[in-house]
Parts: C-alpha cells; sequence; structure tokens
C-alpha cells in the first residue's frame, strides 16, 4: 500500500511537471504568437480608423462643415483562460508642420504667383504593440503610407490638384479653417515643363515615396530634405484648405478675388466676386467697388426687398459682392478691389458696354 502511495504521488508530481512546462512554454511561445496574430488585426482596424481620418478631413475641407472623428488610443487584447497576456497595443498621434511648393502654374481666373508656397501641418501616428515592432503611420498631404509600405491617396489625380492640411495637435473633432471652395482652374505656365510639387518637411520614408511613385507613375526626385512630385502639364483644378483639430481657427484674411461672372459685359451686366484666402477658400472681408471710367451708369445690389440703387464706391462686409450695372453710353470701366492679406490691394476690372 506504502509504494502504491508513493507510486500515485511519482506520477502526480510527473504529471504536475509535465503541465507545468507546457504551461510555461506556451506562456511563452505561444502567447506571444497569438498575441502577435491579434496585432495583425489591430493594425488593420488602426490603419482603416486613419483612412476615416483622411476621409473626414477631405470632407471637413470640401464641405465647411466640422466633423467628429475616431482617433483610437488603444487596442485591447483578447484574453486567454488561465494565461497572461497584455492589456492594450497603444497608439500616440503629433502634428508636424510642412511646407508645398507649386511650380510652374498659371491660371486665367486669379492672378496667382508661377511658384505657390503653401503651410500646414500633417499627422503622424504611432502604433506600439507589445509582441511586434512599432508601427509609423502618416497622414501627409491626403497620402496615408506607413514607414514601409504606400498605401493610398496622392496630391494629384484625376484632373486635380488637392494639397490639404490640419493645424493643432489631433483629438477628437475636426473644424474648417480654411474650407468651402471649389478650387481654381490652372495650367502649366510653360506648357514645356512638368508642373512641380516640392514638400518640405515630408516624413515619409523615401523607398515609401518611391513606392508611391510606382504605384501612381508620378516621377519623385529627392534634394535636399525635400521631395518633388512632377506632375504632367495641363490643366488642372488646384485645390486646398486646412482641417484644424482646434475650434475657433480661422484662415487668414482675403488673399484674391475670384470673378464670378464674365468681366466684360452688355449693359445691364451682372457682376459678381467672391473673395478667397490663400488656400482658395472664401473668405469674409470688405470688398469695394469703384468706378474707374466711361460714361454714366447706375449701379443696384440685392437686398431683402429687390435690387436698391448705390452710390461708389460701394463696400460691402462679406465673401461675395453682386451687382447689376447699366451704362448710358460707350463703355465704363469698374474695378473690385479687398485689401491682401499679404499687403496691398487686389483688384478685378469689370468692362461694361452700352
Amino acid at each position: 500500500m506504502k509504494d502504491r502511495g508513493i507510486a500515485s504521488l511519482l506520477v502526480a508530481s510527473l504529471l504536475l511537471s509535465i503541465f507545468a512546462m507546457v504551461y510555461v512554454a506556451y506562456q511563452a511561445v505561444g502567447i506571444p504568437n497569438a498575441c502577435r496574430s491579434a496585432e495583425r488585426v489591430m493594425l488593420q482596424e488602426f490603419l482603416f480608423s486613419m483612412q476615416e481620418l483622411a476621409a473626414r478631413q477631405r470632407n471637413v475641407i470640401g464641405s465647411g462643415e466640422s466633423s467628429a472623428v475616431n482617433l483610437p488610443a488603444q487596442f485591447a487584447y483578447p484574453s486567454i483562460p488561465f494565461f497572461i497576456t497584455p492589456p492594450y497595443a497603444s497608439v500616440s498621434y503629433s502634428a508636424y508642420d510642412i511646407s508645398v511648393t507649386v511650380e510652374n502654374i498659371e491660371s486665367d481666373e486669379v492672378d496667382i504667383p508661377s511658384h505657390l508656397t503653401l503651410n500646414g501641418q500633417a499627422v503622424m501616428a504611432v502604433f506600439t504593440p507589445a509582441f511586434s515592432s512599432p508601427v509609423k503611420v502618416y497622414l501627409e498631404l491626403g497620402i496615408l503610407a506607413t514607414d514601409g509600405a504606400y498605401i493610398s491617396g496622392s496630391p494629384a489625380s484625376r484632373g486635380e490638384i488637392y494639397l490639404p492640411f490640419f493645424s493643432g495637435m489631433p483629438s477628437s473633432q475636426l473644424f474648417p479653417a480654411s474650407a468651402g471652395g471649389k478650387g481654381i482652374l490652372i495650367k502649366a505656365k510653360d506648357p514645356g515643363r512638368n508642373i512641380t510639387v516640392e514638400i518640405d518637411g515630408s516624413k515619409i520614408p523615401k523607398r515609401v515615396w518611391e513606392a508611391f511613385s510606382r504605384k501612381t507613375g508620378y516621377e519623385v526626385d529627392f534634394s535636399q530634405n525635400r521631395t518633388k512630385i512632377k506632375i504632367p502639364p495641363g490643366e488642372y483644378i488646384l485645390k486646398s484648405g486646412i482641417a484644424s483639430f482646434i475650434s475657433g481657427v480661422s484662415s487668414a484674411r482675403p488673399n484674391y478675388l475670384k470673378p464670378l461672372t464674365p468681366v466684360a459685359q452688355k449693359s445691364p451686366a451682372v457682376v459678381g466676386v467672391e473673395a478667397i484666402d490663400e488656400y482658395f477658400n472664401p473668405s469674409q472681408g470688405k470688398i469695394t467697388l469703384e468706378f474707374v471710367s466711361g460714361s454714366g451708369y447706375e449701379v443696384k445690389v440685392p437686398s431683402a426687398s429687390g435690387l436698391r440703387k448705390v452710390d461708389l464706391p460701394y463696400t460691402v462686409a462679406d465673401s461675395r459682392l453682386s451687382a447689376v450695372i447699366e451704362v448710358s453710353g460707350g463703355i465704363s470701366v469698374f474695378k473690385a478691389s479687398i485689401s491682401r492679406a499679404q499687403g496691398g490691394p487686389y483688384e478685378v476690372a469689370f468692362a461694361v458696354s452700352s
């Protein structure tokens, strides 16, 4: 009996040792493998949330309406009974400055420089799991990329050059700081050369830009920490804007006047302009309509009770000015003007003939 008891204890002890060895081995090998598998799913969910952020940014800039955004800060690991797993993989967010210069462009709608520079921010997020290597993700000018792969987006596509910016530290809400415009029509100033988009401050690695080039077909050059995208000459709609994580941030004062009607018309002529900021979005300011030269005239502007006669110069504090002009003989010239954010006036002339 005594020998039997000892044998039972030995068997139990052996089984316990085997169980402990299996438990320790699974905790050391099986759990990390299971967690790495979960981390791949977490990363895909995280990348989807960044794609959603890119879509919300475009919607906010396009519509001028604010939007809630989902920026997950952590992803929970699945619990495995009787085993120890990490609580979660973490995500951190930050913003960084970029400067973009579009070269070799001109517009018949707005008098822009052939080298146009716009400034703003992009977003970087770092996904930090417990068992896999951290992954950096960039959302820059509509491009979504990791530190090892190009995912989606391009500043140029389907006849459009689109340069979206962020401002402020990433949070749960996006607000329109410069938004709601339709852009302007541009073309290559020198039709024999490419239009180029040069990015100063890009954090997307060179190998990822090379993958972007292979995928989109746009040639990309690198020099002095700058990235230059070459776009074939042609006509494009140039759009830009700022989606801000900070409430109450507004764009700069008007920088251009965009004609909404033909600049040469017969009397009676309906003339209109829109004040837009440096990102080509509507911006309120003082727009003045003046008489320059010609014969007698009469000017009427819309009001709640219909058209009312006004004297020139006439000033309105708004993003748009419209008027009906009648002239008595010959050709009369009028001009609409604003004081630019960068200093000096910006003017649009209208010729009205009888």
